[in-house]
């Protein structure tokens, strides 16, 4: 995967892409954390913080299941993902990444910049499945943040839309 961008030279030593154990620190990423559960349809839900600490434990881990990406743009932090490695439908054969959190601040994420973040997250992601055999990266997206650009991008980028996920709330 190549990155395409238009963007000078100074834009782009202005963003930082760190990834691993060390790019997961529950500090930086807490904001980005409440900021995509303020945007998502579950805003109404309680934010359980607790979660979000149990994550980046998993991450710390380092078991070579978890993976993670953190984006700052100008020292200030504007995307974060994490990933980790898992069986297809419970077949140990076939095993793919999935895609558990990917967010990019609503303020970038329709710019250049925006779509740089994007390709630099995803250049990270197949980065760090290749070796581990991944058969391919799974998206589920459930957030309801930017449906209809999300699919845009998705497909743009060589995903097959599978259906989808549903929410009814009781």
């Amino acid at each position: 995967m190549s990155i395409e961008t238009t963007l000078p030279a100074s834009t782009l030593r202005k963003i930082s892409v760190q990834f691993g154990k060390d790019a997961i620190d529950l500090d930086k990423i807490l904001p980005l954390a409440r900021q995509l559960h303020k945007e998502s349809m579950f805003s109404d839900m309680p934010f359980d913080q607790p979660q979000l600490e149990k994550v980046v434990s998993d991450l710390k881990a380092e078991t070579g299941f978890h993976g993670s990406v953190y984006i700052e743009y100008e020292g200030e932090p504007v995307a974060f993902a994490y990933f980790y490695f898992s069986p297809l439908l419970g077949s140990r054969k076939t095993w793919v990444t999935i895609m558990h959190t990917v967010y990019v601040r609503s303020d970038i994420r329709s710019t250049e910049i925006g779509s740089y973040v994007w390709q630099r997250i995803m250049l990270a992601v197949r980065g760090w499945s290749a070796p581990r055999g991944s058969k391919g990266i799974m998206f589920n997206v459930v957030s309801g943040i930017a449906m209809e650009e999300t699919d845009l991008v998705l497909r743009s980028n060589g995903a097959t839309h599978l259906g989808g996920n549903y929410f009814m709330r009781l």
